[in-house]
């Protein structure tokens, strides 16, 4: 078979379908010859800088596609994190216009290191991270995570994996040489328009792996190992080979598993990660195809359906993600899969302190809708739940909604219990920090808080940017029993002067402040900034009309209230 087309069939199943939307079901990535794969570059350096930039990239002939990347022109570099380091990092924001942050996606690291909405990294600011590193060996990620435009970010290309390693996993004979017989592999789906720019919306038309549109490997004759993520903004993938052959799983979102899980397919909703082991033993010569098995999803998952929840040539169909073309062993090569891996130690069930229902409500489609946790949608200025530090909850997550949501929770990782009292997927074993729920589904899971938000919120949310973006998205904070509640900052430590004001307000609080908003008299923000903890400060509120307005300033996780009027 010639690399340069594949054809439809079996490789392609679903041909016909397309003529139900009235569309061509020709891919533009089918009709180009085959790409070979970019393996991103690792960093593993005791202090990491992430220049967060725009570019221009040639992703199809004659085509050039403005973009965004982190030190590259699209994604960014996969950066390895060692187990019991302090994690050194210093994220710069080079866009022209564009407010961004990065968040550290299943890593557990205190509230103000997560980089989620409330860390917003202004144009030409720097933001230093650091933080221990605490989670054991696996497969994490990076992307940005300003409220609104995560979504869109991430389309244009700010995203990377992290690579955590540690001595358990390192004990063991795995597949770890990078690029040669350790894979990443970054899953995204994107729509161009005919001037080759992307085209904004929950699915895509193309498929890019690492950035690579149609591309090919080769992957030496032994076992391998590939790191699978799902970066798309909306599309779940159902992964698996053209042969149906068997491959284990060995990880998932948060580590390593006890013991390889054999398996034909892997189900990745958005965030959700994935390394498995396949063997290529004896296969020198031969080629296999990595496909996108979208005829086996529901119609209630994001790809599933042909015609609901925006059409999209890859929906419902199985195509090809990634070609493997088998060449020699290397000198030293895994031959097998080991019997078992780690030992793992979920929370304790008789450490149970509390137990929290949350249900996914609303209407809408794939990339558009009101969503709500129960009635609630994100506010920036309000903390919904309050976890005591270093206790243990199981959460009840309920769908109401007819289309499937991928809950992610910042802070730390969790045990799936069950799923509607049935035990969970295989590949859903260990740790996780995402956790696909359909239509009607209520998962259950158990988690420990031990960070601190100190000011710093963390989220919870649907992983499908579209939704995230859209305001699915609630924030809890983690609260220390042996604080002194006297402590806790108050109305009456806030001063706001002067006013009458013409230009500049100024502020004065008992209490650092983390975050000012100006709302008008409808609650409207009409201004916003991040003040770092200082406990006084000042805005240029020369620009705004006449009237009342209302400071909203947040300390610790707790709103203080005042009021100014602008002459």
């Amino acid at each position: 078979m010639s690399d340069h087309a594949i054809p439809f069939g079996r490789k392609v199943r679903g041909y016909g379908l397309a003529l139900v939307l009235g569309v061509s079901p020709w891919f533009p990535a089918l009709a180009q010859p085959l790409n070979p794969l970019l393996i991103p570059p690792t960093v593993d350096e005791d202090t990491i800088d992430l220049l967060i930039d725009q570019h221009v990239v040639q992703f199809y002939p004659g085509l050039h596609t403005g973009t965004y990347g982190v030190n590259a022109p699209y994604l960014g570099p996969t950066l390895i994190l060692h187990h019991g380091d302090t994690a050194h990092l210093r994220v710069v924001n080079l866009l022209d216009t564009e407010m961004t942050s990065l968040h550290w996606h299943g890593l557990q690291l205190p509230g103000e290191m997560d980089g989620g909405p409330p860390r917003e990294v202004m144009p030409g600011d720097t933001w230093n991270v650091k933080f221990k590193v605490k989670n054991p060996a696996g497969t994490f990620w990076y992307h940005p995570h300003p409220h609104g435009h995560t979504a869109e970010q991430v389309q244009f290309g700010i995203a990377g994996m992290i690579i955590l390693r540690d001595s358990a996993e390192a004990a063991l004979d795995l597949p770890r040489t990078y690029g040669v017989d350790d894979i990443p592999l970054v899953l995204q789906d994107r729509r161009f328009d005919e001037n080759g720019q992307f085209v904004f919306g929950p699915y895509g038309d193309s498929v890019l792996v690492n950035g690579t549109p149609h591309p090919y490997m080769e992957l030496p004759a032994q076992v391998v190992r590939l790191r699978l993520l799902n970066g798309s903004n909306a599309r779940v993938y159902q992964v698996g080979f053209d042969d149906d052959r068997s491959f284990s799983i060995i990880g998932n979102d948060g580590g390593l598993l006890e013991e390889p899980i054999p398996v034909d397919r892997v189900r990745l909703s958005n965030g959700e990660r994935s390394e498995v082991l396949v063997d290529l033993s004896g296969m020198e010569g031969d080629s296999l195809m990595l496909m996108g098995f979208g005829s086996e999803l529901t119609e209630t998952m994001p790809g599933g359906s042909l015609i609901l929840n925006e059409p999209s040539y890859l929906n419902a169909i199985d195509f090809p993600l990634l070609r493997i073309r088998v060449g020699p062993p290397t000198d030293d090569p895994v031959t097998s899969f080991p019997s078992s891996l780690v030992t793992l130690t979920p929370p304790d069930m008789a450490d149970v302190t509390r137990t929290r229902h949350k249900a996914i409500d609303g209407f809408g489609t794939a990339g558009t809708g009101l969503f709500t946790f129960d009635g609630d949608t994100f506010n920036m200025d309000v903390v919904n739940d309050t976890v005591p530090l270093g206790t243990t909850e199981i959460w009840y997550v309920l769908n109401a909604t007819d289309i499937a949501h991928p809950f992610h929770i910042h802070g730390g990782s969790f045990f799936l219990l069950d799923r509607d009292g049935q035990q969970p997927h295989p590949w859903e074993q260990g740790w996780k920090d995402v956790v696909l729920v359909d239509m009607g589904e209520q998962v259950r899971f158990i988690m420990r808080f031990d960070e601190r938000t100190d000011g710093w919120p963390f989220m919870y949310h649907c992983h499908n940017l579209m939704h995230e973006d859209l305001m699915l998205m609630l924030q809890y904070i983690t609260e220390d029993p042996s604080t002194n509640v006297a402590a806790v900052p108050t109305t009456s430590e806030v001063r706001v002067f002067p006013s009458p004001t013409v230009d500049r307000l100024q502020f004065r609080s008992g209490s650092p402040v983390d975050r000012v908003v100006v709302q008008d008299v409808l609650g409207r923000e009409v201004m916003a900034a991040n003040m770092r903890g200082a406990s006084q400060g000042s805005l240029d509120v020369a620009t705004l009309p006449s009237g009342m307005y209302h400071v909203l300033l947040r300390s610790h996780g707790v709103v203080l209230r005042g009021s100014f009027v602008k002459e």
